[in-house]
């Protein structure tokens, strides 16, 4: 607790708890409510408030950093999963071209319908006995491409398997957050990371 009694813009503090935008909250004692709740910011629009976070930070006290429930850790930590998932998809499987040419095809959600169209007519095509270049792709470049039915295939089967590595690493993480959570193991859900 502050023993700043001296000062009519600083009141008396106490239990302060640091939050991660640098803000602290605390209790202050009100001359006609008593102890009530309080946050500090050193970018308060009122002088009192940058002055009472100030005073904290000057007087030593310890001052406890603030942790989210473990459920809302592994919330956040599923969260971001998600995000790198949706990324991952987002920027694609680099793929060389029958022509050697380095592009990428494009996974996203909004691909996955063409892929499987894509997929389909080459399959019926190759039924059909058809071996030429007749099919197109437009790669990540929008340059388009000409494919074979069997090259079709081969770059639709590397997008399935592409998109599926992901959606399985998404789910391996994941599950090393639940098993996390479920044995109150913080440091492991804070280590679980899309990167490796």
């Amino acid at each position: 607790m502050s023993d700043i009694t001296n000062t009519a813009t600083v009141p008396r503090w106490q239990n302060p708890v640091r939050n991660a935008d640098g803000t602290i909250d605390c209790e202050i004692e009100h001359p006609d409510y008593g102890w009530i709740p309080f946050t500090a910011s050193a970018d308060d629009v009122e002088e009192s408030g940058r002055q009472l976070h100030a005073a904290i930070l000057a007087s030593g006290e310890n001052i406890a950093e603030r942790k989210l429930p473990i459920a809302d850790l592994a919330a956040a930590k599923r969260a971001e999963i998600e995000s790198a998932y949706a990324a991952a998809l987002a920027t694609g499987l680099p793929y060389t071209l029958p022509d050697g040419t380095e592009d990428v095809i494009q996974t996203r959600p909004e691909d996955e319908s063409n892929l499987l169209g894509l997929a389909i007519e080459a399959r019926d095509l190759r039924t059909a006995g058809e071996t030429g270049a007749v099919m197109s792709l437009r790669a990540q470049s929008n340059r388009v491409y000409t494919l074979t039915p069997e090259q079709m295939i081969a770059a639709t089967d590397a997008a399935k398997a592409f998109k599926k590595a992901q959606l399985a690493k998404s789910w391996q993480l994941k599950d090393a957050v639940s098993e996390a959570e479920r044995n109150g193991d913080r440091d492991a859900i804070e280590v679980v990371s899309w990167i490796k």
